[in-house]
């Protein structure tokens, strides 16, 4: 009789524990999709052997390539066999932040997790370690199944722990599935006040109750209309008591210019002011529409007197003629010297008095940009009361920061004009931040877009919309501002990096450099050729001030990145190539104060004005950082060159080359010298840029020539203040207005004639220019000459 053939048992089900008892289709995946939906994927299991087969190579690979929380007897023992860890859910997935029964909600709970989880794992190998053979074959399946849902929450709380690691919260599964959408904001904008309310202002919690929806009725009952009427006539009345009580309340301080409007020079002087402005910074730094300003300009001159509603304009005229002066001849600047101070403490007065609510909207915002730019064109430099930081705040407490698109019920001009006004306080916060040192305050999500490219002429109140080419493509009024806002992201980076007080990468700071440069390339590309590209008809003009201004004012910021490296690179030839970029682009600066060429009787152009009269950036090739970062690279060549008794076989050629390059170097320096002369000649006593580059041609002319380095420095310096006491008293006895003190004899510690300087403390060691140049400065060494040059 042939053998029974053996009992077929019943196929084995494949569908996890859970999907069974629920009787649903199972889709096989560990965990499977219904008990991920039913939030229990952890608890998802399959009886021994039922996919292990399926996934049993994939999950020890994927398990094992992932990163875990070791534990020591964890390599010890081998994976058991079915671990089906290869279909985890990904870590990107809302269910990959739950764990046995709840989601860890905080990473500060990860830690105590993680440990229960070793813990656990522990025990179960202990089990497996310890228990006999036949004992283990019997609970193999359990354990098994233990250590898979372990296996998975070990991966569960790893994806969270590199997620947290990366920025991304713990929670961010959760946040996925109950976030909500932004609050719209809100614009209230009139010509007395514009105020922005965002999503954290109380109106968006009033607008929730049930009195707003009554008092916001056009149509209420007919009972409650007599009600609603006298409610508004009682409203009215205590508005009207309101502002009487403030006005007697209010202090009455004297205006320190009582009758701004009888300073205002005569018409055709303020047209060539006006037009001065308009030719130079309004090209760069967008702040009013001109039409609309030439339409207030012809009113202005109408009307005799001045009332509230005008002042604002008669404010923001004032400091466009200020601002019109330093481009005007020389012969004309010096009337206006006094009323430029005038205009320019008015404005502050207007902004920061008792006046001060009636200026929280655009003309005020408009006034404060021409403020600063006028403080530092005119010399009086940046006030640390009236900062950058106060017209950031104040631009953001207008919703200049949110792109106009979210207030609709703004028209085309409104919304451009915030468009503009945007640009130009972002700006001017990063020149201050670059010139003070000092971190870049500009919120980094701001979601304000670039101007439109468009003439002011092609807008209007009554505009509803205007094309705007590519700046490649047409060159309009905004074309300066929309290319310096296309490197804005850039250059806040080079801020963020220089002042993150951990120290400067020297790669970050090559990849950084390398993109600055190419946006300097860009933009002298684009300037060069682009008053030749615009369009007949333009408010506005390019010409060769936008493109000397931009130029340097965007390699300022190669120079500020690369300076540490080009101190270290004196000593390490490792960072030769910040020393060659500093030199390149301080050479770019310098290029535009070059006269040599030009006819003694040659008009001064309007860059080479600013230069001379403008404080921080506003210096341009005159500034200390220019000129240090020249006088640095000449000293280093001279320092590197072969002693005359030690010549290589190409000694002649090279020294020939290397000196003619210096030798350029330094007739630039001696222009920049003179320009500085001219200045204090003027009656300007700015003698520390003087001072200083007097003594450090100094320096170079005895290293060329083998003399005694220090004697050179002291006699130079000697040298420079005395020409700058007879300079200034020549310019004093010009104008009849004696200096009090101006004797000698009279001025405790001016002893310029003792040839010894005893006051003047020389260190020549620790300066890379062999000059202790904190010596110059009179905050460090009190009592002597220089105490003078404040």
């Amino acid at each position: 009789m042939p053998p029974e053939p053996p009992r077929k048992r019943r196929r084995p089900a494949k569908a996890c524990e859970q999907c069974r008892q629920r009787k649903v289709r199972c889709d096989l995946n560990v965990p499977c999709g219904p008990c991920t939906r039913a939030k229990s994927e952890l608890n998802c299991s399959y009886r021994d052997g039922a996919v292990a087969s399926e996934f049993q190579t994939a999950g020890q690979i994927r398990f094992e390539t992932q990163p875990r929380v070791q534990h020591e007897r964890s390599s010890k023992v081998s994976r058991p066999r079915g671990t089906a860890s290869g279909r985890t859910p990904s870590l990107l997935t809302p269910t990959s932040s739950s764990t046995d029964h709840g989601a860890i909600t905080a990473t500060d709970d990860l830690p105590h997790a993680i440990r229960n989880i070793q813990d656990r794992l522990d025990t179960l190998e202990q089990n497996v370690l310890s228990s006999g053979s036949e004992e283990t074959a019997m609970r193999r399946p359990s354990l098994e199944r233990e250590l898979r849902a372990l296996a998975a929450r070990v991966e569960t709380v790893e994806g969270q722990l590199i997620r947290s690691s990366n920025g991304v919260g713990s929670t961010a599964s959760v946040k996925e599935k109950n976030s909500i959408g932004l609050i719209s904001p809100r614009l209230r904008s009139s010509a007395q006040k514009v105020k922005f309310m965002g999503p954290t202002h109380w109106c968006n919690k009033m607008d929730q109750l049930s009195i707003a929806k009554v008092l916001n009725r056009s149509d209420p009952e007919p009972g409650l209309k007599d009600r609603k009427m006298d409610a508004v006539d009682t409203i009215k009345g205590c508005r009207e008591l309101r502002r009487s009580i403030k006005a007697q309340r209010s202090v009455r301080l004297n205006d320190p210019v009582s009758d701004l409007r009888n300073t205002v020079p005569s018409r055709e002087e303020c047209d060539e002011l006006v037009g001065c402005y308009l030719r130079t910074f309004e090209g760069v730094y967008r702040v009013i529409h001109v039409p609309s300003f030439w339409s207030e300009y012809e009113t202005f001159w109408t009307r005799s007197g001045t009332d509230p509603e005008t002042y604002p304009f008669l404010v923001k005229l004032v400091l466009i003629l200020a601002i019109g002066t330093v481009f005007c001849p020389s012969d004309r600047n010096d009337k206006y010297s006094q009323q430029v101070q005038q205009w320019i403490y008015a404005a502050q007065w207007w902004l920061a008095g008792p006046s001060d609510k009636s200026t929280a909207n655009l003309d005020g915002l408009q006034v404060m940009c021409l403020l600063l730019v006028a403080r530092k064109a005119c010399g009086l430099g940046s006030s640390p009361w009236l900062s950058t930081s106060s017209l950031m705040r104040t631009a953001m407490a207008m919703g200049l920061h949110r792109d106009p698109a979210n207030f609709p019920s703004l028209s085309k001009l409104q919304a451009e004009l915030r468009l503009r006004l945007w640009a130009t306080v972002v700006e001017l916060v990063l020149q201050d931040a670059l010139e003070s040192g000092t971190p870049v305050l500009i919120p980094a999500h701001f979601d304000t877009t670039t101007p439109s490219n468009v003439d002011d002429n092609d807008l209007g109140p009554d505009t509803d919309s205007v094309s705007a080419p590519p700046i490649a493509d047409q060159v309009t009024d905004s074309s300066v501002q929309i290319l310096l806002q296309e490197s804005v992201r850039l250059r806040m980076e080079i801020l963020n990096v220089i002042h993150n007080g951990k120290g400067q990468s020297y790669q970050q700071a090559l990849d950084l450099g390398g993109k600055m440069r190419a946006v300097c390339r860009n933009s002298a590309t684009f300037l060069r050729s682009a008053n030749t590209r615009c369009r007949r008809g333009s408010s506005l003009e390019l010409g060769e001030f936008h493109a000397k201004f931009v130029a340097c004012q965007l390699h300022w910021y190669i120079l500020a990145l690369y300076m540490p490296f080009l101190v270290q690179a004196r000593k390490d030839p490792h960072y030769y190539y910040a020393r060659k970029a500093c030199l390149e682009s301080a050479s770019v600066i310098v290029s535009y104060v070059d006269t040599s060429q030009l006819p003694p009787q040659t008009p001064v152009g309007d860059f080479l004005r600013l230069s001379l009269s403008g404080k921080g950036s506003f210096k341009g090739p005159l500034s200390l950082d220019v000129i240090s970062a020249l006088c640095l690279e000449i000293v280093t060549q001279l320092e590197e060159e072969l002693p005359p008794e030690m010549p290589g076989p190409d000694a002649d050629s090279l020294d020939g080359l290397a000196d003619a390059n210096r030798d350029h170097l330094i007739e630039t320096l001696e222009q920049i010298k003179d320009h500085l002369f001219r200045t204090i000649a003027s009656g300007t006593p700015s003698m520390k840029r003087f001072g200083l580059l007097s003594a450090v041609l100094g320096q170079i002319r005895a290293m060329k020539t083998g003399q005694d380095v220090q004697s050179a420095v002291y006699d130079a310096a000697t040298q420079s203040f005395k020409d700058c006491r007879s300079a200034l008293q020549m310019s004093t006895a010009q104008l009849d207005r004696p200096v009090e003190g101006a004797d000698r004899d009279n001025m405790p510690g001016y002893d310029v004639y003792d040839p010894t300087l005893s006051g003047l403390n020389l260190n020549l060691g620790d300066s890379p220019l062999d000059l202790d140049l904190l010596s110059l400065f009179p905050t460090v060494y009190d009592g002597n000459i220089l105490s003078l040059l404040g």
